[in-house]
């Protein structure tokens, strides 16, 4: 199986990072972000039937249970780096405070389900931080075909590039309980 790769934009550094296939809060880290750094996730493809893989997850620098990770989608694409307007994670989110499987199992206060929010470029997800650095994941990449409203199948390989920035105690101070997807206007 190869490895995804997270790469920080800002200064073309490329790290190898492993996959993992559920949420677990004791999954260590394998790179860090800080607010308002952007991320790009490389994800490989899966077989169909073959379990979800996560890329990350990513420590959000100071984030602490209560704050809130705000998630921008940049942009996502097909292996090889073709940008696919219509392309999206299945799911991302943060690590809950205990273990859950991924991703029949994943309750809907710590993972973001993103099969029906189309988490495309220009879309939004709000992640409630339940352990210290967050421990933000994404992956099973979607590209549907054009003009199909359904993205059944097996998650492809891909790139998906985000920003994160990081809101204080914004579980308290907006009410933020669960994942709140924002999908793009466009």
């Amino acid at each position: 199986m190869t490895s995804p790769a997270v790469f920080d934009l800002d200064d073309e550094a490329t790290r190898q990072v492993r996959g993992h296939d559920h949420w677990h809060p004791d999954i260590p880290a394998v790179a860090e972000v800080i607010t308002g750094g952007s991320v790009r996730l490389e994800c490989p493809g899966r077989e169909i039937g073959a379990g979800v893989l996560l890329c990350g997850p990513l420590v959000v620098v100071g984030a602490e249970p209560g704050d809130v990770v705000v998630v921008d989608v940049l942009g996502v694409g097909r292996s090889g780096g073709l940008r696919d307007a219509g392309g999206h994670p299945g799911i991302i989110g943060c690590a809950p405070s205990a273990p859950v499987a991924v991703p029949g199992d994943a309750r809907d206060r710590d993972v973001g389900g993103c099969r029906i929010a189309r988490l495309t470029a220009g879309a939004r997800v709000l992640l409630p931080v339940r352990v210290p650095g967050a421990k933000l994941s994404a992956g099973d990449l979607h590209f549907p075909e054009r003009g199909s409203i359904g993205c059944d199948g097996a998650g492809r390989a891909g790139w998906i590039d985000l920003r994160v920035h990081l809101t204080r105690r914004g579980t308290e101070r907006f009410g933020v309980t669960g994942p709140m997807l924002m999908p793009s206007p466009c």
